[in-house]
């Protein structure tokens, strides 16, 4: 057996992805395609996943052709029927993967005003669908931070998308004389701020195990054994795995939105294990790359078709 071909066949095959694109929809087929929302996750879902191709492609923290981050972002959401209805959660989920590109193309720009303020309109918009949404902010500043673009006229030029967005709110308040309408568009700290029971089925405990595993064993190896490439790039890699992680520890603490969580932690998640497994040449990277994926197809067979 050829490791070597089967890893570049997933990494650039098109048949591989049609392949795993007909899994993300055969699960989607024990669902009702009576409600209208579970046609529009999967259309969105299905965006998501082409558009990580392209948000490599733009700034290219994987230096050859892959297709492994959409392929990794329609196995970990389609295995599983809590993505199939969660619509505020998709659009949760789309709003933050475009600003994960505006914050990438902030990067060492000092003068990134007008970024940091299309993020805090995207957020302020999308927290009106997910509220919890507001959460990415110290996430959006340890970005800046971290990308040397964070400076005091980026942070007050976030804080103006915020008061620019219920500014208007409050001025339609007063021009139906109705204040309400403003105070109840206010995020309430109670909608924001709350821990849940965590309740996982033994899968749902399985998958979560095989995801840390895997992110944890490709940290390693990017980070501490094996990583040469351009500050940049690193950068990217390394906000991308911490907020992977942060991400995932909201789906714990909060799982009452543990769906929007976990699709909107997916992101960083394909885009790490994608660049790790494009580009590892060792045979162990290979066989983890082909376990974790045949792992999910078999998990998400016994979640949707078995009794």
């Amino acid at each position: 057996m050829n490791i070597g071909r089967i890893q570049k066949s997933f990494v650039s095959s098109w048949i591989v992805f049609i392949t795993c694109t007909f899994a993300f929809l055969a699960f989607r087929l024990s669902g009702d395609w009576n409600n209208v929302n579970l046609w529009i996750c999967t259309f969105i879902q299905f965006g998501i996943a082409l558009y990580l191709l392209l948000l490599n492609g733009i700034f290219s923290m994987i230096r050859c052709r892959t297709l492994l981050p959409a392929i990794f972002y329609l196995i970990l959401t389609g295995w599983n029927p809590i993505f199939n209805y969660d619509l505020n959660g998709c659009l949760a989920t789309l709003l933050t993967i475009f600003n994960y590109a505006l914050l990438f193309n902030a990067y060492q720009k000092t003068d990134s005003q007008i970024n940091a303020f299309n993020i805090s309109l995207i957020l302020v918009l999308g927290s009106f669908l997910q509220p919890q949404l507001l959460l990415f902010f110290p996430i959006l500043w340890i970005g800046c931070y971290w990308f040397r673009s964070f400076n005091l006229r980026v942070f007050l030029a976030s804080l103006t998308g915020i008061v620019a967005v219920y500014w208007i709110i409050f001025a339609w308040s007063i021009y139906w004389d109705d204040r309400q309408i403003f105070f109840a568009t206010l995020p309430k700290a109670e909608d924001i701020f709350f821990i849940n029971e965590l309740h996982l089925s033994n899968y749902e405990w399985m998958s979560f195990g095989i995801i840390l595993f895997v992110l944890v064993s490709a940290g390693l190896n990017l980070f501490i054994l094996n990583i040469s490439e351009k500050v940049k790039t690193v950068s990217f890699l390394k906000y991308l795995y911490v907020s992977s992680f942060l991400f995932l520890f909201l789906a714990f603490v909060q799982s009452e939105y543990r769906s929007c969580w976990e699709s909107i932690a997916y992101i960083p998640v394909s885009l790490i294990l994608a660049y790790y497994f494009t580009l590892a040449n060792k045979v162990y990277s290979t066989v983890l790359m082909l376990l974790f994926i045949c792992s999910f197809w078999f998990l998400g067979f016994l979640q949707n078709f078995s009794t």
